[in-house]
């Protein structure tokens, strides 16, 4: 039982560039202990623990899209626009954000929300991409004052 089999093997380049993949293949102990399924690092923050009706859509990869069925789900239900929160920015925030753009999607990014892999620089870069070329970008404080 392969618990990383959806990261795919050697002729994937996830297999080479996921940084938990390569710390794992350096130190074979951590190997079933990182990103899987029932480990630490897997779960939600008990914040956001799922409640009844609920959707849940495991991703595999850096964007949210890949390989899943978020699209449908959110087309299903007529849903447009997408409020990003988490980590890091510029690697599965931006990237599930670039795939929404490309599929059509309003993407807003709370940057107070969020943090980057990288020094802040990688932030203004992610944020400044982002905000010029293909979402939003606002504080948490911003966007609950729109809202109400």
């Amino acid at each position: 039982d392969n618990k990383y089999a959806e990261a795919g093997g050697p002729g994937s380049p996830n297999w080479y560039k996921s940084n938990a993949l390569k710390t794992m293949r350096k130190n074979p102990e951590l190997m079933g202990t990182l990103l899987a399924k029932g480990t630490w690092d897997y779960e939600l923050v008990e914040e956001l623990t799922p409640q009844e009706g609920d959707i849940i859509i495991p991703k595999t990869r850096y964007s949210g899209f890949f390989n899943t069925n978020l699209d449908s789900m959110m087309r299903s239900r007529g849903i447009r626009n997408l409020v990003f929160t988490g980590i890091a920015t510029n690697v599965c925030v931006e990237s599930t954000l670039r795939d929404g753009f490309f599929l059509e999607y309003f993407g807003v990014v709370l940057a107070d929300a969020t943090y980057q892999a990288g020094s802040d620089m990688i932030q203004e870069s992610a944020l400044f991409n982002i905000a010029t070329f293909f979402g939003w970008v606002s504080s948490v404080d911003e966007f609950c004052d729109v809202l109400a």
